[in-house]
């Protein structure tokens, strides 16, 4: 019987070799574009990465934008395995990158995004760039490096260094602290490990509803009630927007 671990690779490897990915680097947000999956970014006072809802052929993604960048990457991913891989789920509350969650779908969820993020193959390739032998252990700028590389937080690096063997406890605990003062000392864009708090939506769902409308194929009743049902009100029951002449 294969382990949640084994199968969240497994099913990294099967999309990105679906979607022809490589084994590079990858931006997750635009994979939701390509899968016409609306995402929106939202900061929260509570302590969750996401959520992901469905209704019917629409799925709907929302990141706590108030988490670190590179956790918000991790979020998009693991929400992209409920997606993709439980197709009877209408929606789920979660929060990404434990591992050690009680739930198997949360935690294979996270294994995915683990997976899907930062490949063994290429890790392990990109880090032997760096430092050349297998028996070296890496430093701060290495994994900076890295982290940079895949996007990710500088948490989730050190977790798929240990899950590859190159990282044990007593390293984990000598990196765990003190990320983004290495980060300024090394010229590391500092931004990955700090929360964005932005508020955005991005969605083609408004859009082709629209066009629905304006082409007469469905009625003004029918185009609020999709949007209401998707969690548009805002397009519907916001204030006008002042328009500026060069704008």
């Amino acid at each position: 019987m294969l382990t949640l671990e084994i199968e969240g690779k497994r099913d990294a490897r099967k999309i990105r070799g679906e979607m022809g990915l490589g084994d590079g680097p990858i931006d997750v947000f635009k994979i939701f574009k390509e899968k016409n999956i609306s995402y929106a970014k939202k900061p929260l006072k509570s302590n969750i990465s996401g959520m992901f809802l469905r209704k019917g052929n629409v799925n709907f993604v929302l990141i706590n934008s108030s988490k670190t960048k590179g956790h918000q990457n991790f979020t998009a991913a693991h929400e992209l395995y409920h997606i993709l891989f439980e197709e009877g789920q209408t929606g789920s509350v979660c929060v990404a990158g434990i591992f050690e969650q009680k739930s198997p779908s949360e935690k294979k969820a996270d294994y995915f995004a683990a997976n899907f993020l930062v490949p063994a193959e290429t890790l392990e390739l990109e880090l032997f760039k760096r430092i050349g032998s297998s028996k070296k252990k890496p430093d701060f700028p290495d994994l900076l490096y890295l982290e940079a590389l895949f996007g990710v937080s500088h948490s989730v690096l050190l977790i798929r260094l240990q899950q590859i063997g190159v990282l044990d406890e007593d390293d984990i605990l000598r990196f765990k602290k003190g990320i983004i003062n290495e980060a300024v000392k090394y010229g590391y864009d500092t931004s990955l490990y700090l929360p964005t708090e932005e508020d955005i939506i991005v969605s083609d769902y408004v859009e082709k509803a629209r066009i629905l409308l304006e082409d007469g194929i469905i009625s003004e009743g029918k185009y609020e009630e999709l949007l209401i049902e998707a969690g548009f009100e805002d397009v519907l029951f916001g204030e006008e927007v002042q328009e500026y002449e060069d704008c």
